[in-house]
Parts: C-alpha cells; sequence; structure tokens
C-alpha cells in the first residue's frame, strides 16, 4: 500500500462524511506524509507503518463525529430511515438502564466531594494543645482525603464518558441532524483533557496521588504499630449510655401486642426477654447521633431511630473513631410476657441479635453486619437478609416460612422446626442441622450458593431443592428411611455426597 491507497481507503471508509468532512480529515494525513518524506526521511511506507489502518482512523472519526457505522450504513441514512427495531430497544434501555444508572453516578459523584467538606473536622486536630497522636491522625486523614478527592474526579471522568455515550446513542439511533457538532462539543468536555491543558495543575495532581500514598504509609505506621496506638488510645474514650424505660404491666395484663421498629444508619442491636413488667432500651454511644425514640401508645408500637445522614458522607473522622471503641448499641430488653406482634430492625451498619423471644413475625435488614437467632417462637414468617454477614439461627420453632439471603457470608441452621425454608447465599456456605427433626412436617427446603459448599444434616423435608455452583454438597439423614416427595441436587464444580434418595 502507497500514499495514494491509503488515502483513497480512507476516503472510502469515511463515504457517510460530507465532503467538506472528509476533505478536512483527508488534508490532515496529506499533511502526515509530506512532512514525514520531506523533513523527517520517511518513505510513504514506513509512515503507513506508524499510522492505524484507514478503517480504524475511519471507526475513530466516525466516532467522534457521533455518526456510528451500526446506524448508518451510507451518507442517505445519515439523517433519515429510524430503525423501528432499534427504537425500541432504545426504549427499553432508558427504562431499565439509563433511568437509574446516570442518577446513581451523579450521586455517587456529588456523595464523593460533598464528603470532602467534612475535612474541616480533621482541621480541629491543629487546634489548641496539640499531642503527636493529633499531628500522626491529621498527616493520616489528609492523605486519605487527598485520595477521597481524586477517586471523585475519576469517578466524574467515568461518569461524563457514560453521559456522552448515551447521549450520542440517543442522537444515532433517532438519526438527529447536525449531531456531529454536538459530538465534537461533547469531546471537549473531559477531566482528563482539562488536567492536560493546565500543566501545572497536572503535575500537582500527579504528586498529591503519590505524597498521599506516602503520608498514610509513613503516618499509618506509627499510628497503628507504636507504643501507644490508635487503638489505645481512641478505643477506651468513654461511653455515654442513655436509658429509655415503660411500664407495660396493664397492656402484659390485657392481651396487647407491640411491635418494635428500628431504622438505624449505624447501631449495633440486641433484643432479648427479661422478667418483669417494663420493657427496657438501653442506648450506649460515643459520639449523639440524633438518637429518637418513641413509645405510641395507640398503635402500640416503639419506633427507635438515629440520624442517616451521616451515611451520605462517605468518610466521617468521627465516625471512624467511634470504630475503634466498639460503635454505637442499643439493647432492648422485653418483658418476657409481653405479647410481641411484630419486630421490623433495619441497620445499614451494625450487627443485629434476637434470643429467648417469642413473636408472630419477624423482618430483619442490615447491609454490613451479621445476623443472629436463639431460641425463638415464631407464629408467621421470619424474614432475614444482609449483604456482608453471616446469618446464624438455632431452636427456633414456627410454622410458617424462614427466609434468609445475605451476599457476601455464611447461613448457618441448627434445631429449626419451621414449614418452608429459602436460602440464598451468593459467596458463601450453607451449612444445615436439624430441621424438623421431632415431627419430619417440614415442607419444602431451597437453598442456592454461587461460591460456596452446601452442607446438610438430619434435615426432614418433604420437597428439597439444593444448588451450588462452586462447591460440594453433602446431604446425610441418621434416619434413612425418611424418604422426600421429591429431591433436586445440582453442582457446577463439585462433588455430591448423599445417603438420601
Amino acid at each position: 500500500m502507497n500514499k495514494a491507497d491509503f488515502l483513497r481507503k480512507l476516503d472510502r471508509e469515511l463515504s457517510v462524511l460530507d465532503k467538506e468532512e472528509r476533505n478536512e480529515i483527508l488534508s490532515f494525513y496529506e499533511e502526515r506524509f509530506y512532512t514525514g518524506t520531506n523533513y523527517e526521511n520517511k518513505t510513504e511506507l514506513d509512515i503507513i507503518n506508524e499510522l492505524e489502518h484507514p478503517e480504524a482512523i475511519a471507526k475513530n472519526v466516525l466516532e467522534e463525529y457521533g455518526v456510528s457505522p451500526k446506524f448508518v450504513k451510507n451518507k442517505e441514512e445519515r439523517y433519515s430511515k429510524v430503525s423501528i427495531p432499534r427504537l425500541i430497544w432504545l426504549i427499553i434501555f432508558d427504562l431499565l438502564v439509563a433511568s437509574w444508572l446516570i442518577p446513581t453516578l451523579y450521586g455517587v459523584v456529588i456523595s464523593l466531594f460533598t464528603s470532602i467538606f467534612s475535612y474541616v473536622g480533621v482541621l480541629s486536630l491543629l487546634i489548641g494543645e496539640r499531642t503527636t497522636m493529633d499531628m500522626l491522625l491529621f498527616g493520616f486523614t489528609t492523605g486519605g482525603y487527598i485520595l477521597l478527592f481524586l477517586l471523585a474526579l475519576v469517578i466524574l471522568e467515568l461518569t461524563i464518558w457514560v453521559t456522552k455515550k448515551i447521549v450520542m446513542y440517543h442522537f444515532n439511533v433517532l438519526k438527529i441532524k447536525n449531531r456531529e457538532k454536538v459530538a465534537k462539543k461533547f469531546n471537549k468536555f473531559s477531566v482528563d483533557e482539562w488536567f492536560k491543558k493546565h500543566k501545572l495543575l497536572n503535575t500537582i495532581k500527579s504528586l498529591s496521588f503519590i505524597g498521599s500514598i506516602v503520608l498514610m504509609v509513613f503516618t499509618g505506621f506509627f499510628l497503628f504499630t507504636g507504643d501507644e496506638s490508635i487503638f489505645d488510645v481512641y478505643g477506651n474514650q468513654p461511653q455515654l449510655t442513655i436509658i429509655n424505660e415503660e411500664d407495660l404491666s396493664q397492656d402484659i395484663l390485657d392481651g396487647v401486642a407491640w411491635d418494635i421498629e428500628t431504622d438505624f444508619g449505624s447501631m449495633e442491636v440486641e433484643v432479648y426477654s427479661v422478667s418483669g413488667d417494663e420493657i427496657t432500651i438501653t442506648h450506649t454511644y460515643t459520639e449523639e447521633r440524633n438518637y429518637d425514640i418513641v413509645f405510641d401508645d395507640e398503635l402500640n408500637k416503639i419506633t427507635i431511630t438515629n440520624d442517616k445522614e451521616n451515611n451520605f458522607v462517605i468518610f466521617n473522622l468521627e465516625q471512624l473513631l467511634s470504630l475503634f471503641n466498639g460503635g454505637d448499641k442499643v439493647v432492648i430488653e422485653v418483658p418476657e410476657h409481653l405479647l410481641l406482634d411484630y419486630v421490623d430492625l433495619e441497620s445499614s451498619n451494625g450487627k443485629v441479635q434476637i434470643r429467648n423471644l417469642s413473636i408472630n413475625k419477624i423482618n430483619i435488614a442490615t447491609l454490613n453486619g451479621g445476623i443472629s437467632l436463639d431460641t425463638l417462637t415464631v407464629n408467621g414468617d421470619v424474614t432475614v437478609k444482609t449483604s456482608n454477614g453471616d446469618i446464624k439461627a438455632k431452636h427456633i420453632t414456627g410454622q410458617y416460612d424462614f427466609d434468609a439471603s445475605t451476599s457476601n457470608g455464611r447461613i448457618v441452621l441448627d434445631d429449626l422446626e419451621m414449614r418452608n425454608y429459602d436460602l440464598h447465599s451468593s459467596n458463601g456456605k450453607i451449612i444445615v442441622d436439624n430441621l424438623n427433626v421431632v415431627s419430619y412436617d417440614g415442607l419444602s427446603f431451597y437453598a442456592r450458593t454461587s461460591n460456596g459448599a452446601i452442607e446438610m444434616n438430619d434435615v426432614y423435608v418433604a420437597d428439597i431443592d439444593i444448588k451450588t455452583s462452586n462447591g460440594d454438597i453433602d446431604f446425610n439423614n441418621v434416619d434413612t428411611s425418611f424418604l422426600p416427595d421429591s429431591y433436586e441436587k445440582d453442582t457446577s464444580n463439585g462433588s455430591i455426597n448423599s445417603n438420601v434418595r
């Protein structure tokens, strides 16, 4: 291939563009050949080898002009013949993807940049009398905030790129006129390009990244391994306690059922029964965060909340330091003879424990924390869900469904008498022992895990369906005479060991 062949092929690949647009691009490459052969002592073949293939060049140019070959096969189709199938797909894409993707990305960007304003709290470490620990903590958190800012820039660049792609996708499907001009303007919006144009700021950004890593490693070493580590200093901060009590003796006599509901941004929750007639709620904390408790005597409902606005701030110094001291905790002591109708516990960050209670219905949800249930009598359904934590349940008797779901954790059940079981774990083992061993009256057992083994012993349920993608299946009953009505088992990458047929 020589210069003429190269330019001729490039011209053909760019045929969907107007002649003026093509000539502008071809002139650029004509100039490249002229400069290379006359001033760089290169041959035409040398220059062709340096350049991309004409098809690749044309693809990049058309994308920059907002004219995708997928939507335009010839010049006549550039602004006409909207494809109905592609239009339908565009509507589906908007409803199922774009409607949540773009707001989510911009929400993350706003959240990251908003979090940076909490750096004002770090500056307080420099006010007044300062210790070596204060200076080290100031350096460590400053490095963290620098990395947070750089991360925000990366997410912003990604968000802008996704936005441009989606907008130009719409323009291409709808064959919007002059979309190449819009594409040219869009290409100017780039965080990286802006920094490249401002070389001093780009240099500062690069040095800040390296400097923040060095600063965090240096100060972090002394903070976490020194003679007086951050765990010793902030792990022994005095904790404060609020105790709320309510006399429910009359409701106990009248047989009135109460509901308990929580909605916590960050809190460990523990609920158990005690003797007496008073319900006692103890809140232990290091930093007050708009904790609120409401006793509604008309609805017979107890609602406990704490301020969830801090979840919007991704990096918060006070929240970080409170973790060294065990975090916040709420303990709910319920009179053993009080009727509980519905217990609904939600906490974004915190472990949830319930033990020694009789309840009609249970719902527990936490993002980052384990869930533990022990010695419960439940007249209705039990629903527990966590994203990052184990689910453990033992000694539970009920008449309805037990549903458990965790993304990154194990599910461990022992000695349960429920009718239906629905277990899901994305990345964890499922361990089940002693289900319905008393009356053999379980109706269905359904278990799924993507990355984990399934171990079952003495499970007496009529319909059993278990599956794992990456793990072994072990299912054995002491009473081998028990035969399930249906038994489905499958593993993609593992072995099956079972004495149940």
